[in-house]
């Protein structure tokens, strides 16, 4: 019965205590920090944390102001003798973020940089006590700057006179990486033939200055037909945590491929209408291999007509086109055209013929109204 008086007394003076902070310590407005009563802690140079030793009643609370950045972790504790003494951090913007009590501490990640309000008290009585208040935040320690690793000298190959291969050898460790460097010519073929024993890698193959051009990987046979004249880099590297390897590359530089044989390009002949006229008509033969292109003047607003004919009926084609080379339309042979023009500019009329087919003889008619 003893047992139970006494809990339910400390549960009263608990209750009085909160009611009190809720009351007389969280102001409506939060006041400026430099008011009268508001002592401000500094740590010592190099220190991260500070004890305030002070005496407090219950008809005072003391406040406390600390600068903070967000992110930053808190820690507070307050000590005391005889009778319960409080501690509630307060934001910037004067949220109550947390209170504590006795001596657990109060540990919080502050959410912004500013002033931070400590209130201690206690609940009210006309007794003066002594109390302890430690504030600390830990220093956050920073990661160790990893010593860069300094970037791999390639060794460069030459090819014995005469050879358009070499062959180059050596051990890598997990992590590791080596590096290859040889000339080659624009349109020359690099191939490159690669083993090993133990552990796997990969290789890059690029430019000088380490620009990736193609990648592969151990064992397959990798061929490119390179795009410029210049120095090619390839690096090799075996995965972290994996295992060391033996290996060995072959490389194969054989001569430029094949030139292509350039597609003949069109004769393009320009249309000329007599003085006076509105139509007229030009001769040509067209076959598989090459078209017929001609090209005429037009104004906006007005309307070209195109007909092609064959002298044998041959299944040639004409198409029209403008200056950007945007379609506007076709007929096959023995067909009318007809097509309003949005602009003044020069017109392109093509005539083809299907691939793999005999040529013949054409008249084509052009008209402009």
């Amino acid at each position: 019965m003893i047992l139970n008086s006494l809990q339910k007394a400390q549960h009263a003076l608990l209750l009085a205590a909160l009611v009190f902070l809720l009351v007389g310590i969280v102001p409506a407005q939060a006041a400026p920090l430099s008011q009268s009563g508001v002592e401000r802690i500094q740590f010592a140079p190099g220190a991260t944390s500070a004890t305030i030793i002070n005496t407090l009643n219950g008809a005072q609370p003391l406040r406390y102001a600390l600068g903070a950045l967000a992110g930053q972790t808190l820690r507070v504790q307050v000590e005391a003798e005889g009778a319960p003494v409080f501690a509630t951090i307060l934001a910037p913007n004067r949220d109550v973020l947390g209170t504590t009590v006795g001596s657990n501490p109060l540990v919080l990640t502050l959410p912004s940089t500013g002033d931070y309000l400590l209130v201690v008290n206690m609940p009210p009585t006309t007794e003066t006590i002594g109390f302890r208040l430690r504030v600390e935040i830990p220093t956050v320690s920073t990661p160790p700057t990893p010593t860069p690793v300094p970037p791999t000298t390639p060794t460069r190959i030459q090819f014995a006179p005469g050879a358009i291969s070499a062959q180059v050898t050596g051990y890598l460790p997990a992590g590791g990486s080596a590096s290859y460097l040889l000339n080659a010519r624009a349109n020359q073929v690099m191939t490159i033939e690669s083993w090993s024993t133990g552990g796997s890698f990969n290789f890059v193959v690029g430019a000088a200055d380490g620009t990736p051009f193609s990648r592969g990987s151990v064992g397959e046979t990798w061929s490119r037909t390179l795009p410029f004249s210049q120095d090619y880099r390839v690096d090799l590297r075996t995965p972290a945590g994996g295992q060391g390897a033996d290996y060995g590359l072959v490389i194969t530089i054989r001569g430029a491929a094949p030139t292509p044989i350039p597609v003949p390009q069109p004769v393009t002949r320009r249309i000329q209408f007599a003085p006076g006229s509105t139509s007229t008509t030009v001769w040509g033969y067209v076959d598989s291999s090459t078209p017929s292109r001609y090209v005429l003047r037009a104004l906006r607003g007005q309307t070209m007509r195109v007909q092609l004919n064959t002298d044998d009926g041959y299944p040639a084609r004409v198409t029209i086109s403008d200056a950007q080379g945007n379609f506007l339309g076709a007929a096959n042979q023995g067909e009318l055209w007809s097509g309003y023009l949005a602009a003044t500019q020069d017109y392109y009329v093509t005539v083809q013929a299907p691939a793999d087919s005999a040529g013949d003889d054409f008249s084509l008619w052009v008209g402009i109204r």
